[in-house]
């Protein structure tokens, strides 16, 4: 019988056909989508080893490569029916609309994962802004020019600057050090008493401390703030504002570099290279530069000027980098007129240090590209090691020197560590490796401290010892997270990425973790501080103090 006795024509049947095959579902283009992904993922993890940051870099394209490929697959390549199309694509677009409904990105850990909170949460801004308005005290907000003259009056008291305060950075010398306090080990039964905790602005400053005191810098709203607290209280004493505020993707807002004070002065630089001189008791401008406008114009970093203020003497030093051949400046610090300028390398991350090299004082500075010594009094450039550097020419831990002649550094990026050899021969000076371990103990953006011949740090979040004089790996293990680290007596302290405080051993033998407890909350890249046997912590969200007596 034909198809006409059978009431169906050709043309039905290559009607049906064709809906036939319009309904093929072609799941071989995802599998080669998820196929290409995966391999991609492979290769990544393989190449770029531990390099947190590199390794989330190179993972985008298939982070976002493949659900936006599947998408597209979904919608223009699956052969399915345009109805089931069409709501796939709105139950993707509500599942995602809900999520951020309910959540938000506050930020990014150092291995660029993305930070959620719940819009619920009061954000932290929220949270300071609600604590400044309970506790608020005279602000006096600044916009200085260039041409002000300085004040130098004496309208200030000299702070007394005891041999347990912690005046700078990482402390007196700079170091990580902390001598003569013993700590109790037994948190599990006795926790270091909290003395006070309370709300702080954005940034990544830490605290100096002196006489009572404690400052620190912190962004609030559009004013980028120099902040003095009691030290025992915790209560604000003064604020000094300037007009100005600095914001990355990655990084956030505010200041990253840590206060300095000495006597009567307290030396700040902001994000933005605002060098200030202010009295340390009251927060009185005494003068102010700009160091990137001194340096010829000099561009900021990427992650902002984040090398806290060296006083040296009569002077205040500073690298902003660029080249103008005033890639590192000393002021006088107290008319802030330039002493000396020089150099032509970009800025690095970490602050100088003043050094003894075979009996010889030396300004060491660790800028984009490398090492340099100068002359601190004349500025003089006594020797150079370099290129040393990464893509993002990002060099932030400090130097550790010993013996007078001896220096270790370390990078992040896949660059590694090295041990220099510092000599002086017939007047000249040369700089040589005595070895160098590559892709191996990389202080991205923390700093290493030093302890009976070896040297401890979070090598990509990872904390690990090795040996000073032969860069040989002892241990590695502990996932810290991007922190910092201090060394106390025969202990290090960690301060964790997420706000936690660990004790470890200071052992070349193996990992001890010994005891720890949660001290903040929130992503924590400030170094700690100890002083008066009080430490202190804190974040771009909150601050706190413990007595660990």
């Amino acid at each position: 019988m034909n198809n006409a006795a059978n009431g169906v024509s050709g043309t039905a049947e290559n009607t049906v056909s064709a809906n036939a095959e319009a309904t093929v579902f072609r799941w071989k283009i995802a599998l080669i989508i998820v196929t290409v992904c995966a391999v991609w993922t492979i290769c990544v993890r393989w190449w770029f080893g531990d390099d947190g940051t590199y390794r989330v870099m190179f993972l985008l394209p298939a982070v976002f490569g493949l659900p936006l490929g599947l998408l597209l697959w979904w919608t223009f390549l699956s052969g399915l029916r345009w109805k089931l199309r069409l709501w796939g694509l709105a139950f993707v677009v509500a599942t995602v609309g809900t999520f951020f409904y309910y959540y938000r990105v506050t930020g990014f850990y150092g291995q660029m994962i993305p930070i959620l909170e719940a819009r619920s949460t009061p954000t932290a801004t929220e949270r300071a802004t609600a604590y400044w308005k309970s506790t608020a005290v005279d602000q006096q907000s600044d916009q200085p020019a260039d041409d002000e003259k300085p004040n130098t009056s004496p309208i200030d008291n000299d702070l007394e600057i005891a041999t347990d305060d912690w005046p700078a950075a990482r402390g007196a010398k700079r170091d990580g050090i902390v001598t003569g306090l013993a700590l109790r080990t037994d948190w599990n039964e006795r926790p270091p008493k909290l003395l006070w905790k309370h709300p702080v602005g954005a940034g990544w400053s830490a605290f100096a401390i002196a006489d009572g005191l404690a400052f620190t810098q912190e962004q609030r709203g559009e004013e980028e703030c120099v902040v003095c607290y009691d030290a025992v209280t915790g209560k604000q004493v003064w604020v000094h504002a300037d007009k100005m505020r600095f914001n990355e993707p990655m990084g956030g807002p505010g200041p990253r570099a840590t206060p300095t004070v000495l006597e009567s002065y307290l030396y700040t630089l902001g994000a933005t290279g605002q060098l200030n001189c202010l009295t340390s008791c009251t927060g009185k401008k005494v003068w102010s530069r700009n160091i990137l406008a001194d340096a010829g114009g000099a561009k900021n970093l990427n992650w902002a000027m984040s090398g806290s203020p060296l006083v040296h003497g009569e002077l205040v030093i500073v690298n902003p980098g660029g080249e103008s051949g005033k890639g590192v400046i000393a002021y006088d610090r107290l008319t802030g007129k330039i002493r000396w300028a020089v150099g032509d390398e970009p800025a690095g991350y970490a602050g100088a240090r003043v050094e003894t090299i075979q009996g010889v004082e030396q300004l060491l500075v660790f800028d984009g590209t490398g090492l340099s010594a100068y002359d601190p009094t004349k500025g003089t450039e006594l020797w150079r090691f370099g290129p040393w550097e990464n893509g993002p020419q990002i060099n932030v831990a400090q130097p550790i020197v010993r013996d007078e002649r001896r220096i270790f550094i370390s990078s992040g990026y896949q660059v590694g560590s090295t041990l220099l050899n510092v000599e002086q021969v017939d007047k000249k000076w040369r700089v040589s490796q005595t070895w160098e371990t590559p892709n191996k103990f990389k202080l991205k953006f923390n700093d290493g401290v030093y302890h009976d011949g070896h040297v401890y740090g979070l090598d990509e979040g990872i904390l690990a010892c090795i040996d000073y004089e032969t860069g040989k790996r002892r241990w590695k293990g502990g996932r810290f997270g991007y922190g910092q680290l201090l060394l106390v007596g025969d202990r290090l302290l960690v301060l964790t990425e997420t706000g936690e405080v660990v004790l470890v051993k200071a052992s070349p033998d193996k990992l001890t973790v010994v005891t720890r407890i949660q001290a903040i909350e929130g992503k924590t890249w400030n170094y700690p501080a100890i002083a008066g046997g009080r430490l202190y912590v804190r974040n771009g969200a909150e601050a706190a103090c413990f007595d660990l007596q």
